[in-house]
């Protein structure tokens, strides 16, 4: 074969054809993965943010349960939780509003 657009005049037609074929098609199958490659890392990042503020709320609801418990043990280790929540600021955003509000009555700290 020679190199260059005179070795390409020599090539039949449908040779051609399938070469420019083949290039078009790993081009567009790049740019699908590519593509794809980015949605699923913003997918997983959603749905680890998710995550953590569930386990968040969940933990925040645990500790509330249990410093209103009328049993003074688990009352005593709910105010633990909440003081020691209240100092780690787990909540993000939106939910560290209310979440530091809630904390800050069960803790009786002001807010920060």
């Amino acid at each position: 074969m020679t190199a260059g657009t005179e070795g390409l005049a020599a090539w039949p037609p449908a040779a051609v054809a399938t070469v420019v074929a083949a290039v078009v098609t790993t081009g567009l199958t790049l740019v699908v993965a590519v593509v794809g490659g980015v949605w699923v890392v913003v997918r997983w990042r959603r749905d680890v943010a998710r995550e953590e503020r569930d386990r968040a709320w969940s933990r925040l609801v645990w500790i509330v349960d249990q410093a209103c418990d009328p049993d003074v043990g688990r009352s005593e280790v709910g105010l633990v939780g909440a003081d020691a929540m209240y100092d780690m600021q787990m909540l993000r955003d939106d939910d560290a509003v209310l979440g530091t509000m809630v904390l800050g009555l069960i803790t009786g700290q002001e807010q920060r």
